[in-house]
């Protein structure tokens, strides 16, 4: 009884206790880790800083030049008898720009600000694109090592059960050598499956800023993830100006563009407007004087020369970027769609088949008519199909994440 008694008093106290040591960890998403990857990045957020600061310095790219001020005397030590009377000016010289100049600038590092732009969100993409590689080759690998084990610890029973029959007689040894052997090798391969599942972990937890103490089995596996629909030529002619190299590559030409109008304007002389006071013989005047450049032999050709011919290599790469990203983008929706399919029938047509021939095994095994080699076979067998099959699944989602990807899309809709 008073057992009975110090167990109900013990149970309240320790169940919270047992219940916190037991508790899973919490899950996460792929989702979840490309959000705290676009946060915490240091590369998105070295991106984002320049593309503040282009955008600070078109803001200001317009302004005139700064002003000169000049303090001068002169007819110092004039050779003449009883000297010449000093004369002081104080005059002040601003440039007049002259050409568009100013429009032209403010023009050129708008330019910039949009380039700082495209690289901020190549820079987002890129990081969001190897966070779903590293999410899914983690949960990959994790998932693998658990396939292996699982077919470890099912061959090492086995060997249990046929140590047990060869010592009452009813097996010969080298049956459960063969099958100890199998074993073995089985282990030796769910060791390195989960060597490389850590080290794919550890990684992910790098880039995307997991928190301590995260595991790898609180990744959540992904539901399938189907591909973009629609004719994929047509999909990937509308959809890939939204790629970030397309898009850097149109802003390569603007950019040049705008370098040919400032070195147009350039062309043209700037006028400066001199003004301030004299003093000479106790007297004050003013002083105005306007003054040009005669553009009589530089007329910055060679300048505005250059600038013209990037203007035409910037359109000839555009192009053949763009060329380059509608085959990508169509093979990559292919290749999504292709995976989408093998995926969906894995179960059924590698696991289940399997599975059948695995549990009629067993079951002859354990009323010891079966071949052992048999028997290492539908182990095999099924394991192998449920390590193709997990592979399948995940280069499904990986796949169909690269296609929307490559159609200037987001990883995930």
């Amino acid at each position: 009884m008073s057992s009975i008694v110090l167990l109900a008093v013990w149970l309240p106290i320790a169940a919270p206790a047992v219940a916190q040591e037991a508790r899973a960890p919490a899950p996460i998403t792929l989702a979840e880790v490309l959000a705290a990857g676009r946060a915490e990045s240091p590369a998105i957020a070295a991106a984002r800083s320049r593309e503040q600061a282009a955008v600070a310095a078109a803001g200001v790219a317009g302004r005139w030049p700064n002003p000169a001020l000049e303090f001068r005397s002169e007819n110092f030590g004039a050779d003449v008898p009883g000297g010449l009377p000093v004369d002081s000016f104080a005059t002040v010289t601003q440039t007049l720009e002259l050409g568009g100049k100013r429009g032209a600038r403010r023009g050129a590092a708008q330019a910039r600000a949009e380039k700082a732009r495209v690289d901020a969100f190549a820079a987002t993409r890129g990081i969001e694109g190897e966070l779903a590689a590293r999410f899914l080759e983690a949960v990959r690998l994790r998932d693998r090592t658990g396939i292996l084990t699982t077919q470890r610890d099912a061959l090492a029973e086995f060997v249990r059960v046929l140590e047990r029959r060869v010592a009452e007689g009813f097996a010969p040894d080298a049956d459960r050598a063969r099958l100890a052997a199998e074993t073995t090798t089985v282990a030796i391969t769910a060791v390195r499956a989960e060597t490389a599942a850590n080290r794919a972990f550890l990684d992910l937890r790098a880039l995307a800023a997991l928190p301590e103490g995260a595991t790898a089995a609180a990744l959540v596996r992904p539901d399938p993830l189907a591909p973009p629909t629609g004719d994929p030529a047509q999909l990937a002619a509308g959809a890939v100006a939204e790629r970030p190299d397309v898009r850097a590559a149109a802003v390569r030409v603007e950019t040049a563009l705008r370098a040919v109008r400032l070195q147009n304007s350039l062309r043209v002389p700037d006028l400066t407007v001199n003004t301030g006071l004299k003093r000479t013989l106790d007297t004050n005047a003013g002083v105005f004087a306007l003054g040009v450049g005669l553009p009589v032999f530089d007329r910055n050709q060679v300048a505005a020369t250059l600038a013209r011919g990037e203007v035409r290599a910037a359109e000839l790469e555009r192009d053949l970027v763009t060329r380059r990203a509608e085959a990508d983008a169509t093979a990559a929706l292919l290749n999504a769609r292709r995976l989408a399919e093998a995926a969906a029938g894995s179960e059924a047509q590698l696991v289940e088949p399997a599975t059948v021939a695995r549990t009629a095994m067993r079951s002859a095994f354990d009323l010891g008519a079966a071949d052992i080699l048999l028997v290492v076979d539908a182990e095999r067998a099924f394991a192998d199909a449920r390590l193709l099959a997990n592979d399948i699944q995940i280069e499904a989602v990986a796949a169909a994440i690269a296609a929307r990807l490559a159609l200037g899309e987001a990883p995930l809709p």
